[in-house]
């Protein structure tokens, strides 16, 4: 009775084990998932849920939010105006694809006028214009400018590379009757660089921005350079003192 028992005991573990053993692969197999940085459980040692640690998203507590130095719009022609925004990001090592954001004019009263909305991307430590062009305000002048980011994509790590740009001999004329900025975009690397936004800006004596515009350039072939041209349809509401030119590469989208 005693060998009989002991034999009935084995049977029965041994069908519990296959059990067991069907059950945990079944689940490894169909139902369990490793942890990863887009399950939404904070793991594997996460500073937050998918963000830190081995992940490339950064939790939003570890970012400094850039910054918006200033926001202007320009008249352009009768009925338009042109908006700019001069934004830094003081992150170092961060950056966004993705970034949403919105220009709003107002008349002297207050009241809404206008909206536009743009997308744009983020440079580690970078400082930079956002520029939207020829917006519709019919007969009434605007008074304010308000600019906001309204959404970013997750924050990443990303190494800021040195641009093979360089702008050369920007020159102002026609300051009485249509202004004109001529320069040229030098690449210096051994790679074409593509889809280049510059963006001009020009400063009165008190560094105050009276006018802006913007273009974009394709390409540039290795080792050239490429003419760009900047105009305006009327003369600046102040002397000009300073330009700026401000050509940027989408490191997300772009390689060179």
């Amino acid at each position: 009775m005693e060998w009989a028992t002991k034999r009935k005991l084995a049977y029965i573990l041994s069908f519990f084990g296959i059990i067991f053993i069907i059950a945990g692969a079944t689940y490894f197999l169909h139902i369990y998932k490793p942890p990863s940085c887009t399950d939404g459980i904070q793991n594997q040692e996460e500073m937050g849920v998918d963000c830190g640690g081995p992940c490339t998203i950064i939790c939003s507590n570890l970012v400094s939010q850039p910054i918006i130095l200033w926001q202007r719009s320009f008249e352009s022609a009768h009925g338009y105006y042109n908006a700019v925004a001069y934004v830094e990001n003081p992150n170092m090592n961060l950056g966004v694809a993705e970034v949403y954001y919105s220009f709003k004019l107002y008349d002297s009263r207050g009241i809404f006028i206008v909206e536009r909305q743009g997308k744009t991307f983020l440079v580690p430590n970078e400082r930079f214009a956002i520029f939207e062009q020829a917006l519709s305000v019919g007969e009434i002048i605007p008074k304010t400018t308000t600019f906001t980011f309204t959404r970013f994509s997750p924050w990443t790590k990303i190494s800021r590379e040195k641009t093979p740009l360089t702008v050369g001999g920007p020159q102002l004329s026609g300051m009485d009757t249509k202004p004109k900025i001529t320069a040229s975009l030098q690449n210096k690397s051994l790679v074409p660089v593509k889809n280049i936004n510059v963006t001009a800006v020009v400063y009165d004596s008190n560094e105050n921005a009276i006018g802006a515009s913007a273009t974009v350039v394709d390409v540039i072939p290795p080792d050239s350079s490429y003419d760009i041209v900047f105009t305006w349809l009327q003369p600046f509401s102040a002397t000009p003192q300073r330009e700026e030119i401000i050509p940027r590469i989408n490191p997300f989208d772009t390689s060179f």
